[in-house]
């Protein structure tokens, strides 16, 4: 049993990108909630949220996600639907209802360079 944890944690690390871009939470209550991507694994995401709107959303709620990724001036929102999985002082775990089609893209533009330059800005 404690062999499987180990290889399930493995797995997980292996597979997680940190990254940062926009997400927006869409609940099925018609709620949207903004926050930033931590990170990024082919079947969940990490999203920091402010305490305020956090409280707004629910484990195991159904939700959609839009990521937003930025390359120049262009941008592309990927959509992908999931459910929360985990509520922590920081933000919220949303697991896939499937594989991310879209994960490799992740892999292929590492820093998203608009990101970094409106945090910048807006400080």
């Amino acid at each position: 049993m404690a062999l499987n944890g180990v290889i399930r944690n493995c797995r997980r690390q292996r597979t997680r990108l940190n990254y940062l871009a926009v997400a927006k939470i869409h609940t099925e209550t018609g709620l949207a909630v903004v926050g930033n991507l931590r990170d990024i694994a082919i079947e969940s995401l990490y999203v920091k949220i402010d305490e305020e709107e956090k409280a707004t959303l629910n484990q195991h709620e159904t939700v959609d996600v839009d990521i937003m990724v930025t390359k120049g001036a262009s941008r592309l929102t990927i959509a992908v639907p999931g459910e929360i999985s985990r509520v922590d002082d920081d933000g919220v775990v949303v697991m896939f209802t499937e594989p991310l089609k879209w994960w490799p893209i992740f892999s292929l533009f590492p820093v998203n360079e608009q990101f970094l330059f409106d945090i910048v800005t807006q400080t």
